[in-house]
């Protein structure tokens, strides 16, 4: 069994390995995938990746719809 630290630490160098060369990029694609599916709303999206994913939606996609005014995208303009 293992112990609280030994899970911290495995934890910790997950987050390191997701995050390392280009980590935060495919974080970005993740969400910008699940936005795309209905799985999560734009506003669900971590604070530090919305950027990212907004420009994928965009640029990417081309889904401006699925992203808020303030993000650069169409999302809510009519209502």
């Amino acid at each position: 069994m293992r112990s609280i630290s030994e899970a911290i630490a495995e934890l910790a160098f997950a987050i390191y390995l997701i995050f390392e060369k280009g980590g935060a990029d495919m974080m970005a694609m993740l969400f910008a995938q699940r936005v795309i599916l209905g799985k999560c709303e734009f506003e669900d999206v971590p604070a530090k990746l919305k950027a990212q994913v907004a420009d994928i939606l965009i640029n990417e996609c081309g889904l401006p719809e699925l992203v808020p005014e303030e993000w650069g995208g169409t999302k809510g303009k009519d209502e």
